[in-house]
């Protein structure tokens, strides 16, 4: 049987295909991050119909830097706060964007005994509560680089606590004090049940007073 030679017009085709599928990269890994600055995370996800996958809110600003530190304090119902928080760099957000963040470590104690907090939004491999952003302000239509907000989120492993509740952090302008005061309560299915460290009403209540311990 004889075996006919291939032309070497076709072998030459063939290595350059061969070439293009091996090392060139596919149009997934060639598509490129759009960076934006976190103070305009609100007008481009407005921009993208609320859907800004893909970018990466940078912190251009140094907004976060300032709240970056050790903080404790008294709070509401006669808790001790204790926290860390520290600045996430490109902390992933839902698996559809990135963005700078802040991650607080907690310690609710009254009376000596622990107070259970949350373990939702934790980053991963860490005890952080990752936060969610900066205020945004509709009646300036602009941010205001010191407020942040964080989600407190019980789950499972927080009962009998469930849902969730926003806290907006407040520091003021010699960044030595952060007024943490709740906001919004947020329940899908079930009567939120939170513990008695944030006041059980009252819009944007005060839950605790922190003094800086250290940088």
């Amino acid at each position: 049987m004889l075996i006919q030679p291939i032309p070497s017009a076709a072998v030459r085709a063939f290595s350059v295909l061969l070439f293009f599928t091996l090392f060139l990269p596919s149009n997934e890994g060639y598509a490129q991050t759009q960076v934006a600055s976190l103070r305009d995370y609100h007008q481009v996800s407005g921009d993208n119909r609320d859907n800004p996958r893909g970018f990466y809110f940078e912190d251009q600003h140094h907004d976060l830097d300032k709240f970056a530190g050790e903080w404790e304090g008294a709070g509401f119902g006669g808790y001790q706060w204790r926290t860390r928080i520290a600045v996430q760099k490109k902390a992933n957000c839902h698996d559809s964007y990135w963005a700078d963040a802040l991650g607080l470590e907690l310690s609710i104690k009254k009376d000596g005994k622990a107070a259970i907090t949350p373990t939702g939004n934790l980053i991963p491999g860490t005890s952080f509560i990752q936060g969610f952003g900066l205020r945004w302000e509709m009646k300036k239509q602009a941010v205001d680089p010191n407020i942040y907000k964080v989600l407190f989120s019980y789950g499972e492993a927080d009962k009998p606590y469930q849902e969730s509740v926003e806290l907006r952090l407040y520091i003021n302008a010699t960044h030595d004090t952060i007024v943490i005061r709740r906001g919004y309560t947020i329940q899908i299915e079930h009567s939120a049940n939170i513990p008695d460290y944030i006041p059980p009403g009252g819009y944007l209540a005060e839950v605790c007073t922190l003094r800086r311990v250290k940088k």
